[in-house]
Parts: C-alpha cells; sequence; structure tokens
C-alpha cells in the first residue's frame, strides 16, 4: 500500500465521527436519513451538495415534458401531499402561501404566464452525506434533502438562481411510493424491462451532477482535492 492510503487510513481512524455528520449527534442515527447507520458506525463522513441539471440527456428521464419530476413536487405540494421547508437545515417549514409566492413570476420579466414552468424550473440541489460504514466497509451516499431551483438564465430580470423550496428526501421517497410507476418512471432507452423508479435511479446514482460545496467540518481531510482523492481510492479498495 503507498504513502498516500497508509495517510488515509490513518485519517480513517482518527476521525470517527465528524460534525458534517454530527449536526445530529445527540441522536444516535440521522433521523432524516432513508437507510440510517448508526453513528457509532460511521468512520467517515462529509456533507456535500450537488447541483442536477434536469434538462441534460443523462437526467432527462426525470424531465420529460408533462411528467417533470419539478411538476410532481410542486402539485404535491400544492394538494397539502408533501412538506416544503425554507432551507435544507430542514429546520424551518415553508407556509403554503409563501410556496406559492416563490412561484410566481417577479414584476417585470416581459413573460405572460403568472408561474415559472415545470421546465423552467431545471435544477435540483441535492444535499447528502457521504459516510464510510465501518461495518460493511462500504461507502454509503445518504441524500438528506432536495431543493428546487429556477436556474439564473431561466429568471429574468434579475438572472440569478431562485430557491422555490427545500423537501426532506425521505418525505419525498415515501410520496413518490405512492404514484403510479408511470408517474416516476426513470426510462432505459435501451431496455424497457430496466426503466426503474426516480428513486431507484437515484440510489443507483444514475444522474449527473457537479459538486457545487463540499461541508470541510472538523475532517482532517479539509479540501476538496483531498476529499476526490479519498473517493478515488475508497473505490480501488
Amino acid at each position: 500500500m503507498s504513502v498516500k492510503k497508509y495517510f488515509f487510513v490513518l485519517c480513517f481512524f482518527f476521525s470517527s465521527t465528524h460534525l458534517s455528520y454530527g449536526h445530529h449527534l445527540s441522536k444516535s442515527y440521522n433521523p432524516h436519513s432513508i437507510r440510517p447507520i448508526d453513528r457509532a458506525y460511521v468512520l467517515y463522513a462529509r456533507k456535500s451538495w450537488r447541483d442536477i441539471p434536469l434538462n441534460t440527456q443523462q437526467n432527462s428521464p426525470c424531465f420529460i415534458p408533462v411528467k417533470e419530476i419539478s411538476k410532481v413536487l410542486v402539485e404535491a405540494v400544492k394538494a397539502g401531499l408533501l412538506i416544503p421547508y425554507q432551507d435544507d437545515t430542514l429546520t424551518a417549514v415553508m407556509d403554503k402561501k409563501q410556496f406559492l409566492k416563490n412561484l410566481q413570476i417577479e414584476p417585470g420579466n416581459s413573460s405572460y404566464q403568472n408561474e415559472f414552468y415545470p421546465s423552467e424550473m431545471s435544477v435540483l440541489r441535492l444535499v447528502e452525506h457521504i459516510l464510510f460504514d465501518k461495518v460493511t466497509a462500504r461507502q454509503v451516499y445518504d441524500i438528506e434533502s432536495i431543493q428546487l431551483i429556477v436556474p439564473g438564465k431561466n429568471h429574468p430580470p434579475t438572472y440569478l438562481d431562485h430557491t422555490i423550496a427545500t423537501f426532506k428526501y425521505k418525505d419525498v421517497v415515501a410520496y413518490f411510493n405512492t404514484l403510479p410507476f408511470e408517474s416516476v418512471c426513470w426510462y432505459n432507452r435501451s431496455n424497457a424491462a430496466e426503466n426503474l423508479n426516480w428513486t431507484d435511479a437515484f440510489a443507483l446514482r444514475l444522474f449527473s451532477s457537479t459538486v457545487v460545496k463540499v461541508d470541510e467540518g472538523d475532517n482532517l481531510l479539509d479540501s476538496e482535492e483531498s476529499y476526490v482523492d479519498l473517493e478515488e481510492w475508497l473505490s480501488e479498495y
């Protein structure tokens, strides 16, 4: 094993409980987790934010016209079936009045429509914990929340990103599981027999994304470059 890999092993042993996962240190489990891992079994943890551009070819299975994931989320909130939050801390619930206001197009926009189209809400910001489970010796991607965003290019006259709402991923999965498969289908163009629902596709990391932020916390690996190196090392482990 190289000196570099020895360094990562030492980092693992000296960083068994990190503040990036320790937002919920008062609990044994992260209450927002889909598949919670006991904190005592987490050898390494880091929080990351990823932007998923829905209007790309790889992500198009969840952005099919009239069946966009953005449309499904908005309709769920309007129907009172999904709770929106103010931000990714998931501590403050957004009331319906504020949610509907966030959907409104600002004065000064030349468009005749009142609300953003689902196709204009074309970015999902995914917040997740990347964990190393020392029991299974596996790296785990634990999605905590998703944020629905209108990117700046779709938001004149300011051309700044506009956040509609944040959703607890645990709630989103529960809601998607109540819908017909056709409404949440990640289509496989090569083999229709291998079509998946959106949550399975996310679990299998079939989407493309860009890391926009990494929570440094108190980790010894305190740079994004080290974080990328760690992921590469784990893939070879």
